[in-house]
């Protein structure tokens, strides 16, 4: 069972197996080169430093980011992948819908060429992340969930390419620059979640491959891709999700009882409207913009939308509000989403 969420991003707040110890042995060999223009994409052997135009990552933080991402290949004979997973439990792996091409059962293949069995638990559909159990267990990512990425940080992205004749998936990285964070990716409709939207090299993409920061944790997993801009569901949204799909079979709701909007000049999510019978009826009112949920920073109204997605209701949640000029904190029980 993964680690229960109060809060959506503390899903990915633990450093999992190995590959924590492992990236926390290597932090010193961390290397990072800035002032590159991203542009190329180079691929590496498993275990070898990430080489990419803007960054660089040891070999053992390459290594334990690699061991916890997979290749999908619906065609259990065959050997076309479709998209990718992140293995965020030593036997359950999250990805999207577009990585299984409709299938419930597909064949999962780690960097290191094991031919495992992936079976589909669940699904979200609203968000798109599905969970699988593996037929054997692998390493589990150690994920981002403290935002260190923020706007004009470097990033890269990792996908796993099949290779004829049943060998090893081979690892393709490829740098990026995050260009926002907590905001829908662009052309989203009003109701997308909040995603990590990042700039880098016009290369195809692959459903669910994952975000790896410059620390070497996973920090998303692939949603869409347009040119040289891919979209990444955070992680700790991802993982919040997982968490609902393997303990319910479905994700439940929290609701605050408001309308909200991105307010004009601020970051943040400005409450529109107050349901007078609403979870916060007497907490909030219209005009306040709510910037902090159980000490996390809100940087939308998507970025508020995601939080209360993986919150059940009845979570008592802090909630710190702009008022005028000052600054209010209070506490909100969430009540089931309508």
């Amino acid at each position: 069972m993964l680690t229960a969420t109060n809060g959506w991003r503390r899903g990915a707040a633990l450093a999992v197996g190995t590959a924590a110890l492992m990236a926390i042995v290597a932090g010193a060999l961390l290397l990072v080169n800035t002032g590159s223009t991203p542009g190329t994409t180079k691929s590496e052997t498993f275990g070898t430093v990430a080489l990419t135009p803007c960054c660089t990552l040891s070999p053992l933080l390459t290594r334990a980011a690699e061991r916890a991402v997979v290749s999908i290949e619906p065609d259990i004979d065959g050997a076309t992948a479709t998209g990718c997973g992140v293995v965020i439990a030593s036997g359950l792996v999250a990805t999207t819908e577009a990585a299984l091409g409709g299938r419930r059962k597909v064949r999962v293949v780690p960097v290191t060429g094991r031919l495992l069995v992936g079976d589909v638990i669940a699904e979200d559909r609203d968000s798109g992340v599905v969970l699988m159990r593996l037929s054997a267990s692998l390493p589990a990512a150690q994920m981002e969930a403290d935002d260190t990425l923020g706007t004009g940080t470097s990033a890269l992205a990792v996908a796993m390419q099949p290779a004829a004749g049943g060998r090893a998936p081979k690892p393709v990285w490829t740098s990026a620059t995050v260009v926002s964070v907590g905001k829908p990716s662009p052309g989203a409709s009003e109701t997308s979640m909040a995603q990590i939207t990042v700039q880098g090299a016009s290369v195809p993409a692959m459903p669910g491959e994952p975000l790896v920061d410059m620390h070497g944790r996973i920090a998303g997993i692939l949603d869409g891709a347009s040119g040289s801009e891919r979209s990444f569901l955070p992680m700790s949204f991802v993982v919040g999700v997982s968490d609902d799909l393997e303990t319910m079979g479905r994700v439940q709701h929290g609701w605050l009882g408001v309308t909200d909007a991105d307010p004009e000049d601020s970051t943040g999510a400005e409450v529109v409207w107050v349901d007078p019978h609403g979870a916060a009826a007497h907490a909030l009112r219209a005009g306040d913009v709510i910037v902090r949920v159980d000490g996390w920073r809100v940087y939308s109204a998507a970025d508020l939308r995601s939080m209360l997605y993986v919150m059940a209701p009845g979570t008592r949640v802090s909630v710190e509000v702009v008022r005028g000029r000052s600054v209010l904190r209070t506490v909100v029980e969430l009540a089931p989403s309508p």
